[in-house]
């Protein structure tokens, strides 16, 4: 079958653990072993990074961000480089979000990319997450 998947995802919990970060001054780095975490943003102002594991360290690997706050935002850098595809471009290196409450990322990863699957927390239809290359 040509559509076979190489990934099956089917053993990993999608969310297993919560971290709550309540201040946007220290860096949050993500391991392989955070794949399931729910990542929370509390802190009130600035903007959260959260640096990925590489790419290649993250076959069946899955991590979702929540931003908690109308006052902060959030960055998700990959660690790999032009590894994010998501938030329309294919090779992006970080995606970040607006201050609002209630946006939301989930970064899939296949092994060879990361893909980001974005929620807006805005009434809103627009999107309020950007990427940087």
């Amino acid at each position: 079958m040509g559509n076979a998947p190489d990934v099956l995802m089917g053993l990993v919990p999608l969310i297993r653990a919560f971290v709550r970060s309540a201040s946007t001054d220290t860096a949050t780095t993500v391991t392989p072993d955070d794949s399931g975490t729910l990542f929370v943003n509390l802190g009130t102002s600035g903007t959260h990074t959260y640096t990925l594991p590489s790419v290649t360290d993250c076959k069946g690997k899955c991590f979702i961000f929540f931003n908690g706050q109308t006052t902060s935002s959030l960055a998700i850098t990959g660690g790999t480089a032009d590894k994010i595809i998501g938030v329309d471009d294919l090779t992006g290196d970080t995606i970040t979000s607006d201050a609002v409450a209630g946006s939301a990322c989930l970064i899939f990863g296949d092994g060879t990319w990361y893909y980001a699957i974005t929620t807006s927390g805005a009434q809103t239809t627009a999107g309020v997450w950007t990427v940087s290359s």
